[in-house]
């Protein structure tokens, strides 16, 4: 009857949804069972071999246009054919059961049960879903309802048409995450606003977020971390919490989109997000009502948007674009705003962030508790891996970077040769990807892991081609591809008709869409740096005009370094379009002079030839003239995570041991950038650095410990750190004062939150520190409370020469006191106080000749002079 035909129920999609969620890989068998032809199987395998679902649905269109009496009862025969061939658990009985009743229903009654049976089954509590990821994460994740959709939906319906956003793979506003028990390792977190960071990480996401959840004003978070760090893994946790209603409790709607996603790049307005969401469901109305409460009509006040990428969003789209304006508060102004992406892309959005975040990635007990964590139960493992760390300086700066702890422990647990350097360890880690899916499709047995080079053809042939197509693409800083540009730029994978070609044996993976573009496929690699090694190898194949070409255009771009540090470690730096490019002009093996007076370009160069294992060149970076006076001053340059790995590296590798000054002043890297610093300072010996200088670097109490830390490590005798805000509080500066190993001479904290209660402790350490002379704490917090504390440690200091109290809130009583008391003081030259009225600086300075007359008549030497102005 004509109610009982397929193709006449107008909610089509929901029997597609039912069939692909339950026995899309069962796709062929199904199609077979329906008299489909086994040719147009195969073509449909052919265009999309990686997608399942869509195999799957494209197989029941052709089913219903070439079988005009496709009936319920025909579907149902089948399912239930697949019980004698096929292992299904207890969904099969379910979903076979309904379809008995929708055999005799009609096509409302069918469509009605239909969504009852979906919800049943799929949605009630939690949707379970199968996931691959590299570590902190290695669970199978569950969604929760309230994270698919409103935390305030109630209505069946809406819950059924807002989770098809999940069922149908639309997974943009939406994300995985794991809520199973178990220990986690997550990345460490730290921010340039002022609170304190406990030890669980819920409470570092709560505090975080606490702009966003106690603020009424719209809240714009910044989160900026290096490649691999843990940013959208941070993003999908907030995500997941908000689902659980632990976190962002006040927001009634929390989307998350990825902003390298194609389709999200082709958005202009609200409408067109609100399509790209709801166009394809049946009840796409009533799901636009309920987005668009939040997106247009409430402003975005319940709302708050996470978005994940800015560095793989177009540059002219930061401009110009749906997600610039709502960025720049033109569109939804009070919505709440979560952005992540590497700090080379983000600079300009710093002024307009209530908070910045920065992702430390693993402290040394978190790595080692990862570590423990992976071998679990292998105690001699566990002791062989932290060997081989402590042998492998190089490789062991990286292992903060969680992405690159899980490829080193991975390529440890299947016995792989282990790295000396950061090429090497990509170089193991894409081989062994690519041997492995090859074994396992059972197309190749044995293949010389060592270089890419050794895999054979037509699989050689595919990587070069996927390399070309890397090269070109990050050239444009382009990270996602359709189906249609990989098959076009990588024509062999045809040819190497083997499982996995298409994904670059492992080396891509899908990208999920939704809404409109939901049967869209488009790949990225599974991580950046796969595709800058990618882009090296192919560099290292190009004709020598070509390779030069590159070279020349884009060796300084940060956004590259990482491509030309592995190009010149495959091709140890004797490329001779690369010698040309280095010396100018010629094929010698020199350096031009145009690049050996620029500090940072030698600083990147050394990188790249340490990495490379080139001798010749590091000693002639070394011997360079712009290093001859032993500073490295890079004042007021923009300093991004790369460039300060390349400072850590040249002082502590350099045959230079003995630093005159190195001043990173206006550099603006912020508490992530001095752990960067810190992190690759720590394997240091015997370096010494007289003057360091971080004025106005966006410091917090966070960077405390490890201004201390340097300042000790180092033998720092000046030490310069004026206009870091927040720093002054929690610097360690009664052991920084008072430890034997100290040097301090000079100690510059100017405007840096300096409270009475850490001047105290300052003064206190002065009690018995022989070897400061300098000290400058104008322009901060302290009050009257210093007195007692001031006049004892100047009474028994006898090395101060300078103290500049300027811009305090000391009152002229106190003034008078401590000047009094230096009459027992025979070093202290210079004092400067607070402004006072003229007749109380009289008074002042009559204590100021008593003070001299003192020292005269007992043969001291030295004067005392006390000002009432800023000392510069």
């Amino acid at each position: 009857m004509a109610n009982n035909t397929v193709s006449a129920v107008p909610l089509l999609k929901d029997l597609y949804g039912c069939i692909t969620k339950n026995y899309a890989a069962d796709w062929k068998t199904i199609g077979t069972l329906l008299g489909v032809d086994r040719g147009n199987l195969n073509a449909i395998e052919a265009a999309w071999p990686i997608n399942v679902k869509y195999c799957c649905n494209k197989m029941l269109e052709v089913w219903l246009e070439i079988d005009t009496t496709a009936t319920w009862e025909k579907m149902n025969s089948v399912i239930k054919s697949l019980a004698e061939i096929s292992s299904f658990d207890n969904a099969h009985t379910q979903v076979t059961s309904k379809l008995d009743q929708l055999t005799d229903m009609s096509t409302d009654e069918a469509v009605a049960m239909l969504h009852k049976f979906v919800t049943n089954i799929n949605l009630q509590g939690r949707l379970k879903i199968d996931k691959n990821t590299w570590p902190p994460r290695q669970t199978k994740g569950y969604i929760p309802l309230q994270f698919i959709c409103c935390n305030n939906v109630s209505t069946l319906d809406q819950m059924i048409q807002m989770a098809k956003l999940k069922l149908d793979g639309n997974n943009v506003n939406v994300t995985f995450a794991s809520n199973e028990p178990g220990p986690k390792v997550y990345p460490k977190l730290d921010s340039v606003e002022e609170f304190h960071v406990s030890c669980p990480v819920a409470n570092e996401i709560s505090e975080i977020l606490a702009p966003l959840e106690k603020s009424a004003d719209p809240s714009f978070i910044l989160i900026e971390g290096t490649p691999g760090i843990g940013k959208s893994v941070l993003l999908k946790e907030i995500a997941f919490r908000w689902g659980e209603k632990k976190l962002l409790k006040r927001f009634e709607l929390v989307i998350l989109l990825c902003l390298r996603d194609p389709n999200l790049q082709q958005i202009k307005t609200i409408d067109s997000l609100l399509n790209l969401f709801c166009n394809r469901f049946s009840d796409a109305k009533k799901i636009a009502e309920t987005c668009e409460k939040y997106l247009r009509n409430n402003n975005g006040k319940s709302l708050t948007l996470l978005l994940d990428g800015y560095d793989e969003y177009p540059e002219k789209l930061q401009n110009s674009s749906l997600i610039a304006d709502i960025i720049n508060r033109q569109v939804i102004p009070q919505c709440g705003l979560i952005v992540s992406s590497r700090p080379h892309a983000s600079q300009h959005l710093r002024e307009k962030a209530t908070v910045l975040v920065n992702i430390m990635g693993f402290t040394e007990t978190e790595r080692q508790c990862f570590i423990e964590q992976e071998l679990e139960g292998q105690p001699q493992k566990i002791e062989a891996f932290k060997q081989y760390l402590d042998k492998q300086s190089t490789i062991d700066n990286l292992c903060s970077v969680p992405f690159t702890m899980a490829i080193l422990l991975h390529l440890f647990k299947v016995d792989k040769p282990l790295p000396k350097n950061a090429c090497e360890l990509y170089n193991h880690f894409i081989c062994s990807t690519i041997s492995r899916y090859l074994l396992k499709s059972g197309s190749l047995h044995k293949f010389n892991e060592s270089s890419l080079a050794n895999l054979p053809d037509p699989y050689n042939e595919v990587i070069k081609q996927l390399a070309k197509l890397s090269l070109q693409n990050l050239n444009n800083n382009k990270l996602t591809f359709t189906l249609d540009e990989i098959t076009a730029a990588c024509p062999d994978i045809a040819i190497a008709d083997t499982q996995g070609a298409i994904q670059g044996f492992g080396l891509l993976q899908v990208v999920q869409h939704y809404g409109l573009y939901s049967n869209m496929i488009t790949l990225n690699f599974v991580h950046s740096t796969i595709q800058e090694f990618l882009a090296a190898y192919c560099l290292t194949l190009l004709p020598p005009d070509e390779e030069f070409q590159v070279i020349k255009e884009k060796f300084w771009s940060a956004i590259h370094f990482n491509m030309f540090s592995i190009y010149t470690s495959l091709t140890k730096g004797q490329r001779p379009s690369f010698k040309v490019f280095l010396s100018g002009g010629n094929n010698a093996v020199s350096i031009s002079e145009e690049f050996l007076k620029d500090q940072l370009k030698c600083l990147r160069l050394y990188s790249c030839f340490k990495e490379a294992g080139d001798q010749n060149y590091c000693h002639a970076i070394e011997q360079a003239q712009v290093f001859d006076t032993k500073a490295i001053y890079l004042k007021k340059t923009v300093l991004s995570a790369i460039d300060l790995e390349c400072i850590s590296l040249f002082l502590t590798t350099s045959s230079n041991k003995n630093w005159e000054n190195v001043n990173l002043s206006f550099c603006y890297f912020q508490d992530s950038g001095l752990h960067i610093l810190y992190r690759g300072l720590l394997h240091c010996k015997d370096v010494t650095i007289k003057e360091l200088s971080l004025w106005d670097n966006n410091l917090t109490d966070k960077s405390a410990p490890l201004i201390s830390d340097i300042t000790l490590k180092f033998k720092v005798n000046k030490l310069l750190i004026d206009g870091n805000k927040t720093i002054g509080e929690k610097l360690q500066l009664y052991s920084m004062l008072t430890l034997p190993e100290t040097t301090l001479q000079r100690l510059d904290m100017r405007n840096t939150k300096l409270t009475s209660a850490a001047a105290i402790n300052l003064f206190n350490a002065l009690q018995v520190n022989e070897k400061l002379e300098f000290l400058d704490i104008s322009a901060n917090a302290i009050t009257d409370d210093v007195c007692d504390a001031m006049k004892t440690s100047l009474q028994m200091n006898h090395c101060l020469q300078t103290l500049n109290m300027y811009s305090n809130q000391i009152s002229i009583r106190t003034s008078q006191m401590v000047v009094k008391a230096l009459q027992k003081n025979k070093t202290l030259k210079l004092l400067v106080l607070p402004d006072c009225a003229l007749d109380e600086q009289v008074i002042i300075k009559h204590s100021e000749d008593d003070v001299n007359k003192k020292r005269e008549r007992e043969g001291c030497q030295v004067k005392l002079q006390v000002q009432f102005a800023l000392i510069t």
